[in-house]
C-alpha cells in the first residue's frame, strides 16, 4: 500500500479477508477501500463503495471485544459527510442512528465511551423528547451489554492474549498454552449461557467466531481445532462436514505430527466414503513419524560414532584386563566401556527414551489404518497394509497381535495362527507379545496349544532374566547398557508374573485344581517373595470385589466396582484397594498384592512398567526404598573426581546426605 502496488494488495487481500478473524487487517482493509475511493471525486458511488467495505468487516469482525476502534471508524465516516440538502440531513442521523443501535448491544471493551459519544449526539441531533426516547429504547440493550462485558473480564481475569501464542503444547515451558487454552474455554462457557438473549443463528454465529479467534491466536494448539471442529458438526449440515474437512487440512499443515487431527480427519472423510483420502492421512502421519525415528537414530548413531573415534569419550579396559598377567597374550573378548561425561549419558538416554516413543507411535497409525481398512473396504486392503510393515524394521509386536485379531475376527482362524508363528520368529523373548499370544489362545480355546505355548514362554523369560541378571554382574557394563539391561529386567519378570497368573486363572476356571497348584507352586519357585495368601486370594475375586479383603481382613474400600479388567482376576494394571497389614514378609498390601501399575504413552500403548520390585526386608538402617535406589545405581566405576568419572561422588554423598525418604527409619 505505501508503494501503490495495488495490484499486489488486492491479491493479498483476497487470500486473507476470507479466513481472517483479525479486527486490525479489516480495518487497514476499509482504509485501502477509502484510498482508492475518494468520497470526494468519486461522489455517491465511493461512498457506497466504502459503506460496503465497512459492512463487510462489521459482519466479519464486528462483535469482537476489540472491535470498538473499528466501529468508531464508522460512524465518524459517515459523520463527516457534508449534506447538500435538509432530506441528505435526515438520512445521514438515520444511518448514524441505526449504526448507534447496532454497535451498542455489542460488547466491546470501551462501550461506554460509544455510549457517551451517543447520548451527547442523540440530545445535539433531536429535540428532547425525542432524544430521552431513542436513548431509553437503546439503554436496556446497552446495559445487558456492559454487564456481559464486566462478566467477560471477571472470568477471563483479564488474562487473554490477544497476539499470536507461537507455542504447542509440547514446546511450552512457561505453561503458558494451558492457561491461555483455559481462559479460551471460560470465555465460550460464558457465551453458551446467552445472557445477551441472542437468537439461536446470532448466538451460533458469535460462537463460531470465538472459536475462530481461538484457532488463530493459539494454532499450534490441535485441541482448540478439535473442539471447533466438534462444535461445527453438531449443526448436522452436510456443507459444514466438508468444512471441516478443509479446516482440518489446515490445521494439519500446522500440527502435521498430531494424532488427534489426523484420526479426526481420517473419520470424517471415512464418513464422507472418500476412503482413499482417509488412508492418505495417515500415510502423512507414518511419513512425518518415520522420518523423525530416523532423525533421532541418525543423533544417536553421530554420537556413538563419535564416542568410537575417541572424540567424546575414551575407551578404557576393564579393571580385570589391567590386573591380567603381562606374560599371557592369549586374546580374549574384551567388553568396552566408555567414559562418557555425564551430559552425554544424559542425551544419549533421553534420545533412546524417544526412538522407543516413535517406534511405539508409528506401530500404533499402522494398527488404526488396518481397522480403517477393515471398516471400510475389507480384508484384502488389510493384508496390503500389513505388508507394509517392512517398510519400517522396528515395526511393533502391535501390529502382528491386531492384524491376527482381525483375521480371526473375519473367520480366517488359519492365517489368524500363521500371523502369530511369523511373529514369534521376532518377539518369541517380548513378554508384552508373548502374553497377547497367551490371551488369543485362550480366545480360540486352544488347549493343547495353550500348555505347550506357556511352557514355551516361561522358558524364553527365564532365559532372558537370567541373562539380565548376569550382564548387570558385569563391571565393565556401561552406562546406556546398564540402563537398558536393567529395563529389559523388570519388564520381563513384569511380564512373566502376568503369564503365569493368567494361566493360573484359565486353569482354575476352566481346567482342574491339579493344574493349579502345580503353576501356584512354580510360581512361587519364581518369585520367593511372594505372599502365598496373595497369590490364593487373587483366584477368588469378581470384577472389583476382593470377598477375602473385605470380609476377612477388614478392607471397607476392598469393592471397587470398574477397576478390574473383566475376566481376568491377575489384573496387572489396576489399582488394588487398600489393605491390611500383616506379619508376612511380602504383605497383602498395594505394594505386594501382584498389581503394578504400568505407564502408557501417549499414543495409548502400554510402555514398560516403571514401579519397581519391592527389594527383600532388611534390617538396621537400610529399608526397601534405600534397597531399591542403590539398586538401580550405576556401577562404582562411573562415581570418583571429576572430570575422569561421570558422577561426583562428593555431590553425591551430600545430596544423599540430605535426602529424607518417607517410610524410613
Amino acid at each position: 500500500m505505501n508503494r501503490g502496488d495495488f495490484a499486489r494488495v488486492e491479491k493479498l487481500f483476497a487470500r486473507c479477508l476470507p479466513i481472517t478473524t483479525d479486527v486490525d487487517i479489516c480495518r487497514t482493509y476499509v482504509l485501502y477501500v477509502r484510498r482508492v475511493n475518494d468520497v470526494i471525486t468519486g461522489g455517491e458511488k465511493a461512498r457506497s463503495t466504502v459503506v460496503l467495505a465497512f459492512d463487510f468487516a462489521a459482519n466479519k469482525v464486528g462483535v469482537d471485544l476489540e472491535s470498538h476502534d473499528l466501529w468508531k471508524d464508522y460512524l465518524d465516516f459517515f459523520k463527516s459527510w457534508t449534506p447538500s440538502s435538509s432530506w441528505e440531513q435526515q438520512q445521514k442521523n438515520d444511518l448514524i442512528r441505526k449504526l448507534y443501535r447496532r454497535c451498542l448491544v455489542i460488547p466491546t471493551s470501551k462501550i461506554e465511551s460509544i455510549w457517551s459519544e451517543y447520548t451527547k449526539w442523540e440530545n445535539d441531533v433531536s429535540t428532547p423528547n425525542s432524544a430521552s426516547k431513542f436513548i431509553a429504547d437503546l439503554s436496556t440493550s446497552y446495559m445487558e451489554a456492559r454487564s456481559w462485558n464486566t462478566e467477560w473480564h471477571n472470568v477471563t481475569n483479564n488474562s487473554l492474549r490477544r497476539k499470536l501464542v507461537p507455542y504447542s503444547p509440547l514446546n511450552d515451558k512457561t505453561n503458558v498454552i494451558d492457561d491461555q487454552v483455559s481462559v479460551w474455554y471460560r470465555w465460550i462457557d460464558l457465551e453458551k449461557k446467552n445472557n445477551l438473549k441472542l437468537q439461536p443463528q446470532e448466538l451460533q454465529n458469535r460462537l463460531e467466531y470465538v472459536y475462530k479467534r481461538a484457532t488463530s491466536l493459539l494454532p499450534f494448539v490441535p485441541e482448540m481445532w478439535f473442539r471447533y471442529v466438534q462444535f461445527l458438526l453438531q449443526q448436522n449440515h452436510d456443507a459444514k462436514r466438508v468444512a471441516c474437512i478443509e479446516l482440518l487440512s489446515d490445521a494439519l499443515v500446522l500440527n502435521p505430527e498430531s494424532y488427534l487431527l489426523t484420526f479426526q480427519q481420517a473419520e470424517l472423510l471415512e464418513r464422507e466414503h472418500a476412503f482413499g483420502k482417509a488412508q492418505q492421512c495417515f500415510d502423512n502421519l507414518i511419513k512425518v513419524l518415520t522420518e523423525k525415528h530416523a532423525s533421532v537414530q541418525g543423533e544417536i548413531d553421530q554420537i556413538k560414532k563419535a564416542l568410537t573415534n575417541s572424540q567424546v569419550g575414551k575407551l578404557v579396559k576393564s579393571e580385570a584386563t589391567e590386573n591380567k598377567d603381562a606374560s599371557d597374550d592369549e586374546e580374549e573378548d574384551i567388553q568396552p566401556i566408555f567414559h562418557l561425561k555425564e551430559a552425554d549419558a544424559l542425551t544419549i538416554l533421553k534420545l533412546e527414551d524417544k526412538l522407543l516413543e516413535l517406534r511405539k507411535s508409528v506401530t500404533l497409525v499402522y494398527v488404526k489404518l488396518m481397522g480403517l481398512c477393515k471398516r471400510s473396504q475389507g480384508i484384502k486392503e488389510v493384508r496390503s497394509v500389513f505388508k507394509q510393515r517392512k517398510n519400517f524394521k522396528e515395526m511393533g509386536h502391535e501390529l502382528y497381535v491386531e492384524n491376527a485379531l482381525i483375521e480371526f475376527y473375519s473367520d480366517n482362524k488359519k492365517t489368524a495362527d500363521k500371523i502369530f508363528d511369523l511373529a514369534m520368529k521376532s518377539f518369541a523373548r517380548n513378554g508384552a507379545f508373548l502374553y497377547s499370544y497367551l490371551d488369543y489362545l485362550v480366545l480360540t480355546n486352544a488347549i493343547e496349544s495353550l500348555k505347550v505355548f506357556f511352557e514355551v514362554a516361561v522358558t524364553n523369560l527365564l532365559k532372558e532374566i537370567t541373562s539380565d541378571k548376569e550382564a548387570l554382574q558385569v563391571a565393565t557394563i556401561n552406562i546406556l547398557d546398564q540402563r537398558t539391561k536393567l529395563q529389559l529386567l523388570k519388564q520381563n519378570e513384569f511380564f512373566l508374573k502376568k503369564i503365569v497368573k493368567r494361566y493360573i486363572d484359565f486353569s482354575s476356571r476352566f481346567l482342574d485344581l491339579d493344574t493349579v497348584l502345580s503353576l501356584q507352586k512354580r510360581y512361587i519357585q519364581y518369585f520367593p517373595d511372594c505372599d502365598e495368601m496373595v497369590l490364593f486370594a487373587d483366584r477368588y475375586k469378581l470384577d472389583g470385589l476382593d470377598a477375602i479383603a473385605k470380609y476377612d481382613l477388614g478392607d471397607k474400600d476392598a469393592f471397587t466396582f470398574g477397576n478390574e479388567e473383566e475376566g481376568d482376576g491377575f489384573n496387572e494394571d489396576s489399582q488394588p484397594s487398600k489393605r491390611r497389614k500383616t506379619s508376612s514378609k511380602d504383605r497383602y498390601s498395594p505394594e505386594s498384592a501382584g498389581s503394578k501399575r504400568s505407564t502408557s504413552t501417549s499414543n495409548g500403548l502400554s510402555s514398560i512398567p516403571q514401579k519397581p520390585e519391592q527389594g527383600p526386608q532388611l534390617h538396621g538402617f537400610v529399608g526397601n526404598k534405600i534397597y531399591g535406589m542403590l539398586q538401580i545405581l550405576p556401577n562404582a566405576g562411573y562415581f570418583g573426581p571429576p572430570p575422569e568419572h561421570v558422577f561426583d561422588s562428593g555431590k553425591l554423598v551430600e545430596l544423599f546426605a540430605n535426602v529424607t525418604l518417607p517410610g524410613e527409619n
